[in-house]
C-alpha cells in the first residue's frame, strides 16, 4: 500500500498505516498516536508529518469534524470502497459508512458542474445510538428503537 502511494515504508509509517487499516474508521490524530504508541515509540510532530505525507500522496484523506479536530482514514482507492462518514455531535466519533452510492450521484456531478470531479466528501452529522441511549443531563435516555442499537 505504501509502495503504491510512493511512500518509503519506515517502521513508524507502517504502524500508522496499520492503524488506519485496522480501525476502518476516521480517527483523530491523538487517537492514531495512542494506538501507534501501543506498539512503538512515536511523537506528535512525527505523526502529523506522516499523516500530511499520506494525505499529500493520496493514501489517506483528512476530514473536518464538528469539534474542529481533523480525522483521518484511508482514501477509497486504498480502503477498497468509496464511502461517506457519520459524525456524532455528542461523542465526536466518526464512522466510515459502507458506501456513498445512493447518497450522491458522482457520475452526474461532473457534467452538472462542468468539471472533472476527483473526489466527493459526504459527512452526516447526528447523535449516535450509543449517545442516544445515555441519559441526557436532567432527563431520561432516548429510546433508539429496533435496529438502531
Amino acid at each position: 500500500m505504501l509502495a503504491r502511494a510512493g511512500i518509503d515504508p519506515t517502521p513508524l509509517r507502517l504502524a500508522v498505516a496499520g492503524v488506519l487499516v485496522d480501525e476502518a474508521r476516521a480517527l483523530a490524530a491523538g487517537d492514531i498516536l495512542a494506538l501507534v504508541r501501543r506498539k512503538r515509540q512515536a511523537n506528535k510532530v512525527t505523526l502529523y508529518r506522516i499523516l500530511d505525507l499520506f494525505v499529500e500522496r493520496g493514501l489517506a484523506r483528512r476530514h473536518s469534524s464538528g469539534d474542529r479536530a481533523q480525522r483521518y482514514c484511508l482514501e477509497p482507492g486504498f480502503s477498497g470502497r468509496p464511502h461517506c462518514h457519520a459524525y456524532c455531535v455528542r461523542c465526536g466519533r466518526m464512522e466510515c459508512l459502507p458506501a456513498a452510492v445512493g447518497l450522491v450521484d458522482v457520475a452526474a456531478l461532473g457534467p452538472m458542474l462542468a468539471m472533472d470531479v476527483t473526489a466527493v466528501e459526504v459527512r452526516i452529522d447526528g447523535v449516535c445510538a450509543r449517545c442516544r441511549r445515555q441519559a441526557p443531563p436532567g432527563g431520561a435516555a432516548v429510546d433508539v428503537g429496533p435496529g438502531n442499537s
